[in-house]
């Protein structure tokens, strides 16, 4: 059994809440949830909760990420593409979308390790398909789905050197 405290509320706002539920409501129980609510959506958020709260958050969203996905380093190498662990994959056949992600160095689309060429015949039912012109790559913590052709096409990002910077 949980304990309780009482949390004073103003008068005018008890009888406003009264007035517009009835006298049979549960008036504790609406406030609990309404608090609930709030700790679910501001959980982790440094802006409003301690920074030692947010650290805990964060070290617990990583412990979780490395159960499901594998070590955040860790890839699926598909031609020049490194395919981080968390990494979101989909394609569409007649009309619908498909998921997969690579979790621990594989992809994974229903429970099952794939190849992205094998991952595109089989949500296309068998057919051969073109898994560079099929499948769209949606990097851990990106918003952006980005076809895999246009992904490999990219030039690679060098670092220059001190003599090329001074020239």
């Amino acid at each position: 059994m949980s304990s309780t405290v009482c949390v004073p509320i103003d008068a005018d706002i008890y009888a406003e809440f009264i007035l517009r539920t009835g006298k049979s409501f549960d008036v504790a129980n609406t406030i609990e949830n309404v608090i609930q609510d709030f700790l679910d959506r501001t959980e982790g958020d440094a802006t409003i909760w301690s920074e030692s709260h947010a650290k805990m958050i964060h070290a617990q969203q990583e412990d979780d990420f490395e159960e499901k996905y594998g070590d955040p380093s860790g890839y699926y190498q598909w031609g020049n593409l490194k395919l981080l662990n968390g990494t979101h994959i989909k394609m569409s056949y007649e009309y619908r979308w498909y998921y997969a992600t690579v979790r621990h160095e594989e992809i994974i689309y229903e429970e099952r390790a794939y190849s992205p060429s094998r991952l595109a015949s089989q949500i296309a039912n068998g057919t051969s398909r073109n898994a560079w012109r099929d499948l769209w790559i949606k990097a851990p913590g990106s918003s952006d789905w980005d076809l895999a052709d246009r992904l490999r096409s990219q030039p690679k990002v060098r670092a220059l050197t001190i003599d090329e910077l001074s020239a």
